[in-house]
């Protein structure tokens, strides 16, 4: 009977928490705007990119750019670790706010929850404002499996980061095998003004009463519907990119970057080259890949041999590429250390770089962000990046899905029915 009280309790509290928690918060009308379909209409004009494939090439960009701010900096990553990355990372975060510019920094709790609050609490002493995302409760709810995957940094208004890069050490030390593969990009111009308002919408569902007038300067520059675009940093190439940032939440029926890819898949003429660290796609595309590839698409597939956290979801990706193979696209096992980077590239016309990985995790549990840029010059950029990457994979060939051991058999049988949970 006392057990059975005690589950009916952790039910309740449950539910009570799920409907608190989504009462608390209505997204933005700024935010739903950044859920159009995939269109150049919707794209910001006059937009300078660099792109980062290793993490030593993004973090002296990034402390250069803190070092610099004159009136904010808005720092948002899923992890932030206490390595010694980290504590670099900190600390220009804390000279920066001790010189009296306001720095917002949010992580999120879950893989937060490792790392010691004494690691943020100095933050917070020297003036920096921090938010926990959806801190873990004791009572476990529907809406605690809800993360925030989005990677931004958006500095002054005018500059800002997003891609596929976390701040922890990992990535400079790689993995017993190799490096640590990702993407990263650098965007200034007047499309921040979007990085900011994901930013801002996030900050507003996590702030309080007694700081919520903090973010009022910010909110209103991100509400502009006219910005001009800024001059790109003295010594930089200038790009006339044209940029879409996409954002989905798990509150969205039909996530808009999912939508996005497929209409990537559908509208590709040529080729289509994509690289994920995960493939657990949704059926809508994992169907628009094979169809594209039909219709005589040279849609690549980049995923790594051998997975990050555990074999499963190693085994789980490769239970998907029946029906691709099937289909004719090609998929490559990346062999050298592992590729974190979530990118795709289409016809050396548009390309799209941000957080959102191939899984269901991405589509339907987590709040992630994405660029969408209709750029050849940076089309072609991502196209040779993938094409250098092919030097570190293995082609899988065709009848690969026939000859497979009988280990990998059972283990993608018994890996499947959990691919929602991964």
């Amino acid at each position: 009977m006392i057990i059975i009280i005690i589950c009916t309790i952790a039910v309740i509290g449950a539910i009570v928490c799920d409907i608190v928690r989504r009462k608390q918060y209505k997204p933005s009308a700024q935010l739903n705007e950044l859920k159009q379909p995939l269109s150049p209409e919707h794209a910001t004009q006059g937009n300078g990119i660099e792109t980062y494939t290793n993490i030593s090439q993004l973090i002296p960009s990034l402390l250069r750019d803190i070092d610099c701010a004159k009136e904010y900096v808005l720092f948002q990553f899923f992890k932030f670790e206490k390595d010694s990355l980290g504590m670099v990372v900190r600390e220009a975060l804390i000279k920066i706010a001790n010189e009296g510019v306001p720095v917002l920094v949010i992580y999120d709790a879950f893989p937060g929850s490792i790392v010691k609050h004494s690691f943020f609490r100095e933050m917070q002493r020297a003036g920096v404002k921090v938010h926990r995302y959806n801190p873990v409760l004791p009572i476990p709810s529907a809406y605690s499996n809800n993360r925030n995957h989005r990677k931004i940094v958006v500095i002054d208004g005018h500059i800002g980061y997003m891609g596929g890069m976390n701040i922890a050490e990992r990535y400079l030390k790689g993995v017993h095998n190799g490096d640590w593969r990702d993407t990263h990009l650098r965007i200034e111009g007047a499309v921040c003004q979007q990085l900011q308002q994901v930013f801002m919408d996030d900050w507003r569902k996590l702030s309080s009463a007694t700081d919520i007038d903090l973010p009022t300067l910010y909110l209103d520059r991100a509400d502009t519907a006219s910005v001009t675009p800024m001059q790109l940093t003295e010594g930089k190439e200038l790009m006339q990119s044209a940029v879409q940032i996409i954002a989905s939440d798990p509150e969205d029926s039909m996530p808009p970057i999912l939508q996005a890819m497929i209409e990537m898949a559908d509208a590709a003429k040529q080729y289509l080259y994509i690289q994920s660290p995960y493939l657990l796609p949704p059926k809508p595309l994992q169907e628009a890949l094979c169809e594209a590839a039909k219709r005589g698409i040279d849609v690549r597939l980049m995923i790594p041999k051998r997975g990050d956290r555990s074999i499963f979801i190693s085994y789980a990706s490769r239970s998907y590429l029946k029906p691709l193979l099937a289909a004719g696209v090609k998929i490559y096992f990346h062999t050298f250390g592992f590729i974190h980077a979530k990118a795709w590239v289409a016809d050396d016309k548009i390309a799209t770089v941000g957080s959102s990985n191939i899984d269901f995790r991405s589509f339907t549990q987590s709040s992630e962000v994405n660029a969408f840029v209709y750029d050849t010059i940076f089309a072609q950029q991502m196209r040779q990046i993938f094409e250098q990457d092919m030097r570190h994979c293995d082609m899988i060939p065709q009848d690969w899905w026939q000859q497979r051991s009988c280990k990998e058999r059972i283990l993608q049988l018994l890996v499947k029915p959990f691919v929602y949970l991964m």
